[in-house]
């Protein structure tokens, strides 16, 4: 057989061979630790992995090699190479130190030459870790890298082989094979590898601009969080269109919104969802997965949903509902869940930026009316007469009504924060009746029978003082008699109910479906529809106010927030009589 012949027969083989490079190129880009690799440190355990995986990979270089005069034509190279890439220095020597152990106890005279060879290739490939990393190693650069690491293995064959006649003739015959070979498997390595990776960040990109896509044009529908089911609706519908899923669902914490797709004959708005994974991701603030149509729950037994993702909508750390992908006749796929996680965080994004701006927006309108109505020239001017009618009968009296009404103005003209504390709140609310109380003496009476643990529960500023002020004005004055005002707490578990109760003249069934009502009460102080939009805004839609009256008996009003607290600096009773 001529040196031609040997040769082309040898690189036959190597590269036949090289399918199990394919195959473990395929098992290593399908692990997470593969998916991680462009984008974070790898960790101890994830190094010790690329040891294992490509020590076996270059003992295999061996097992598949082809004995030839005393020695191995190999492709055990090509997993040292590739660890260096992935790894770096260290990662390839050590690859390399087990290929070539692995070499070394086969024996033959080039034993040792072949593990020194295997080290240094795993070097070089270390060497251009940082470039590899950053994607600017493609399938030619890697050849070309791989191509001068074989020569360098045969320079050491002859520089460390005895007897040098012998390895002279060995090298002339592997050598052309072997650099092909092994550098034609670190390209098709690095190849599968790249593809692979640009095919992830292609899907990526494409999940990133649908997200996108569909963020622009819901935005206009979740300005008001989940409230509005016709604006749900149709963002729903928008959803559904461009994810190709078979339905789309939108619940809140207890019930459906919106429902668009298949099974919108019997998946009805209004409804208690019964998904146990919709409970369980409200619960656990998680994305859960349901794979089965028993697991989906629906009782309709002609319902077309087979599979279900649910992901988390939040807002101010806290979920407040779900989103649903539903699918039909195919399993869920990676890629599902992972669209419907970054679709639920852009549209919490959405509704969260959507609130904090109308928050703002409130909070300026409640502080400029309250601004407006503080330094009213009837309320000043009143309290101005009174405090000039004491200097003369009580000047004491007159002093402590000038520092309350200095007080008074001092709070509620500061800009102050969304919450104060309820012991803050209280106290504008003492300073605003103890100026009234001057004017109309016994005619008005105010109790706080609030435990001082209470007094630092935290609610929006500007809360109570509007009702102490509303049940004053419309409905303690227009009596010709004594009233009387009770400022009481109630808790439940995680909720507080802060209730202001009046004997005044109360108000007609049909006024009082309205004072709740956006705008009612405008120009005069700060309505309590403004006061309710704030709580909502703060802290959710199932907080706020709820209202009974009855005429001629009185008015209650319960405030209902969460239970939420700060340190006190002080600890003074809170229970009077004004």
């Amino acid at each position: 057989m001529s040196a031609i012949d040997l040769e082309t027969g040898l690189l036959f083989i190597l590269v036949r061979n090289m399918g199990v490079v394919v195959t473990f190129a395929y098992i290593l880009s399908m692990t997470r630790l593969f998916k991680r690799f462009f984008y974070a440190p790898l960790s101890r355990k994830e190094k010790i992995f690329l040891v294992i995986f490509f020590g076996l990979l270059s003992a295999s270089g061996t097992y598949l090699s082809i004995y030839i005069m005393d020695a191995y034509a190999n492709i055990r190279a090509i997993g040292a190479v590739v660890a260096g890439f992935l790894g770096g220095p260290l990662i390839g020597v050590l690859v390399g130190t087990v290929g070539g152990i692995h070499r070394f106890t086969l024996g033959g005279f080039t034993a040792l030459a072949c593990a020194i060879g295997t080290m240094t290739s795993g070097l070089i490939g270390g060497l251009f870790h940082k470039s590899f990393k950053n994607q600017q190693i493609n399938s030619k650069n890697s050849f070309y890298i791989g191509a001068v690491a074989l020569i360098i293995e045969m320079v050491i064959v002859i520089i460390f082989s005895r007897p040098i006649e012998l390895a002279l003739q060995l090298v002339s015959v592997i050598s052309l094979p072997m650099i092909i070979a092994n550098a034609a498997g670190i390209s098709l390595f690095v190849s599968i590898l790249n593809n692979v990776e640009k095919e992830n960040e292609n899907i990526k990109a494409k999940q990133a601009r649908l997200t996108l896509d569909i963020a622009n044009q819901t935005i206009n529908y979740f300005r008001e969080g989940l409230a509005h089911g016709r604006a749900v609706k149709k963002a729903s519908e928008i959803i559904l269109q461009k994810t190709g899923a078979s339905a789309v669902a939108i619940t809140d914490r207890e019930k459906i919104i919106a429902f668009a797709g298949k099974g919108s004959d019997h998946h009805f708005p209004g409804e208690p969802f019964l998904t146990s994974v919709t409970r369980q991701t409200i619960n656990e603030g998680k994305v859960s997965v349901a794979k089965t149509k028993k697991e989906v729950g629906c009782p309709v037994e002609n319902c077309p949903l087979e599979s279900v993702v649910v992901a988390p909508l939040k807002w101010d750390g806290r979920v407040m509902g779900s989103l649903k992908l539903y699918h039909t006749e195919r399993k869920l796929s990676k890629v599902d869940i992972s669209l419907a996680e970054g679709i639920s965080t852009l549209l919490s994004t959405q509704i969260q930026l959507s609130r904090l701006s109308e928050q703002a927006k409130l909070k300026t309108e409640a502080e400029l009316k309250a601004l407006q109505a503080q330094v009213n020239p009837h309320f000043l001017f009143n309290s101005l007469n009174t405090i000039a009618s004491f200097t003369r009968t009580d000047p004491e009296k007159a002093r402590e009504l000038l520092l309350r009404l200095s007080d008074f103005f001092r709070t509620t003209l500061s800009k102050g924060h969304d919450l104060v504390s309820l012991e803050t709140e209280i106290k504008s609310v003492r300073n605003y009746f103890f100026l009234e109380k001057a004017r109309f003496g016994e005619r008005l009476e105010l109790v706080i029978n609030i435990p001082d643990e209470y007094m630092s529960v935290m609610i929006p500023s500007f809360t109570l003082q509007p009702l102490i002020e509303n049940a004053v004005k419309h409905g303690i004055f227009p009596k010709n008699r004594k009233g009387k005002i009770d400022l009481s707490v109630r808790s439940n578990e995680d909720i507080i109910e802060l209730i202001v109760r009046d004997n005044g003249v109360g108000i007609p069934e049909e006024e009082l479906k309205m004072v709740l009502k956006e705008g009612y009460g405008k120009g005069s102080g700060i309505g309590l529809s403004n006061v309710m939009a704030r709580i909502k805004n703060i802290f959710g839609p199932e907080y706020g106010l709820t209202m009974e009256s009855e005429e001629n008996t009185g008015t209650e009003v319960v405030i209902k927030v969460p239970l939420q607290t700060i340190k006190r600096e002080e600890n003074t009773p809170w229970k009077c009589r004004l």
